[in-house]
């Protein structure tokens, strides 16, 4: 291969490279969540016959009104609970924001719950 043809393969190859703007990157979505107090929350997973299973500490992305995009540079750390009904494989997933608001929120909430195997 001469030279001249060595400088288009890289120009072309440089170019495909430049204009070829597909980003591979995921996008923060919204969903509606539901955030009560603890009297209102708690009735709901007993009446659902659900028992605590799992905690944690979740790492979640929140709002912040002075950043530009909307959410704070780094996550929040918030207590997760796994609340399941084994026999009737329900399950309801809770996070807790602590004072200045003091709610639950049920994230997730569903039925055919799994344990192990998927």
């Amino acid at each position: 291969m001469n030279k001249n043809n060595l400088w288009w393969l890289l120009f072309i190859v440089a170019a495909i490279m430049l204009l070829n703007n597909a980003v591979n990157a995921g996008e923060f979505q919204e969903k509606p969540v539901m955030c009560a107090p603890e009297e209102e929350i708690f009735p709901l997973l007993r009446d659902k016959d659900e028992t605590l299973l799992v905690t944690g500490q979740q790492l979640t992305k929140v709002r912040d009104p002075d950043e530009g995009n909307g959410l704070a540079m780094n996550p929040a750390v918030l207590p997760f609970a796994l609340y399941v009904n084994l026999d009737k494989k329900t399950y309801t997933v809770l996070e807790y924001h602590s004072d200045p608001y003091n709610v639950y929120c049920i994230i997730s909430y569903g039925v055919d719950i799994k344990l192990g195997d998927f």
